[in-house]
């Protein structure tokens, strides 16, 4: 008995809820403990017990349950070896306000509450204990708190995504519903000439509305925009390189294999206004596809990769140029995808609007010239 009661004072003492108790304490709590096991499924405390004994796991497994109302149980949290259990209902001697229940054998210390009242010097030994479990229960506190308030910050997260999910919701039908009218008014004979810059910059501000308020409603930073400092210079570098291959090839074709034009052919005008109000209308086409559209397509569809979102935003993208044609729209669809994985890769809007903008410029020089 005496080897048992030695065994469980170097246990307790061991224990960081009971390394700053004196010895003769810890002896003296040793003196009426006792070793007790507890098989799978076996509740070590029964919820609404009125007893306050105190039990240290030395091994094995356990979990925290409470009863529900429809009379199944829910589980709080596990219970491991070198956890306390009953601190609380030791302290302010109320009744267990969960039930413990054992997972796996368990060997556990057990401190009864009664028979530390019968030792000597009780009243000394039992504050002790207490000022060194209340160190416990403000701990565990404190990280009950800070899991509430994590879960808490998680659940606010998805409210506000489920918020934002409904504006974006209503966002792409609004493009759809520009699209369809473009579409009708061609149709119908209203627009005389698609490629005239009034027309265009019509069609690009009808995007820009609903993407300005979607910005500011959503409240989505420039940096998620795709407008940033970081990768700037790279963004830019790359793109230059990939319009310099790209202008080989056209430049080769328009010197030395381009046909001749019909007299009555329709042709571009390439002038300095058509290169400032063409910049414009790339600008803001790309902050709504690429830096809005996508973006939030990766955000709700958890697109790590990408691909999803700039499937997506191509088709949108390319449904915008209906009125143009399906020739328009067939274009659109693959030069989207391009611009898709461009974005991907450089994460800024710099480099795939002077590439959407220098290809428009090679289409209108081979168109004119």
């Amino acid at each position: 008995m005496e080897d048992v009661s030695q065994n469980i004072a170097q246990t307790l003492g061991a224990h960081p809820a009971f390394a700053k108790l004196s010895p003769q304490t810890i002896q003296a709590i040793a003196s009426v403990s006792r070793m007790t096991e507890a098989s799978p499924g076996e509740l070590i405390v029964r919820e609404g017990d009125e007893k306050t004994d105190l039990f240290l796991f030395v091994s094995g497994s356990a979990n925290a349950v409470r009863g529900a109302e429809d009379g199944s149980s829910v589980v709080l949290n596990a219970i491991n070896a070198g956890d306390c259990i009953g601190e609380l209902t030791f302290l302010d001697g109320g009744r267990r306000s969960v039930s413990v229940r054992a997972e796996t054998p368990c060997s556990l210390i057990m401190i009864p509450a009664d028979a530390l009242q019968d030792i000597a010097n009780a009243p000394a030994v039992i504050g002790d204990l207490k000022g060194a479990l209340a160190s416990v229960v403000v701990s565990r506190a404190r990280s009950l708190s800070d899991e509430m308030l994590a879960s808490l910050r998680k659940q606010l997260e998805i409210k506000t995504v489920q918020n934002q999910f409904g504006y974006f919701l209503i966002f792409t039908i609004a493009i759809f519903l520009i699209s369809t009218t473009l579409f009708y008014l061609v149709a119908e004979d209203y627009v005389q000439d698609v490629y005239d810059p009034g027309f265009s910059w019509q069609a690009v501000v009808f995007l820009a509305i609903p993407s300005l308020l979607i910005i500011r409603i959503m409240r989505i930073p420039l940096a998620d925009l795709g407008i940033r400092r970081e990768g700037l210079w790279q963004s830019f570098r790359e793109t230059i390189s990939i319009c310099v291959l790209i202008t080989i090839p056209v430049a080769i074709y328009l010197v030395w294999y381009k046909p001749e034009a019909a007299e009555n052919a329709p042709a571009a005008t390439v002038d300095a206004f058509f290169l400032v109000q063409y910049l414009l209308h790339t600008v803001v086409q790309e902050v709504g596809s690429r830096g809005l559209l996508q973006g939030l397509f990766q955000k709700f569809l958890d697109d790590t990769k990408g691909h999803r979102a700039v499937l997506l935003t191509s088709t949108i993208f390319a449904s915008l140029h209906l009125a143009f044609g399906i020739d328009a729209v067939a274009i659109t669809f693959f030069a989207s995808i391009v611009f898709g994985y461009v974005y991907l890769r450089q994460k800024n809007l710099l480099g795939v609007t002077l590439l959407h903008y220098w290809l428009g410029v090679l289409a209108a020089v081979a168109v004119a010239f």
